[in-house]
């Protein structure tokens, strides 16, 4: 399951396991850059990755890349 909303500068993304073992994955897209969170709630803590928009864009065309190196022009 997931959620996408907008507002007017973000866009939010929120999936969640079906199964409930791992907790929600949150993406929040900005002009200037993207958040991945994660929160682990055994540890008590919020797990977070920062990339810029650029870096999050390959990283959706890699999901659906074969094998190899690529460059995007």
């Amino acid at each position: 399951m997931y959620t996408v909303e907008f507002e007017h500068d973000e866009i939010a993304i929120t999936i969640m396991d079906d199964k409930g073992v791992h907790g929600d994955i949150k993406v929040r897209a900005y002009d200037d850059i993207v958040y991945i969170t994660q929160d682990d709630e055994d540890l008590d803590v919020e797990f977070i990755l920062e990339m810029s928009p650029h870096m999050w864009e390959e990283l959706m065309t890699a999901i659906h890349s074969k094998e190899g190196f690529f460059k995007r022009v």
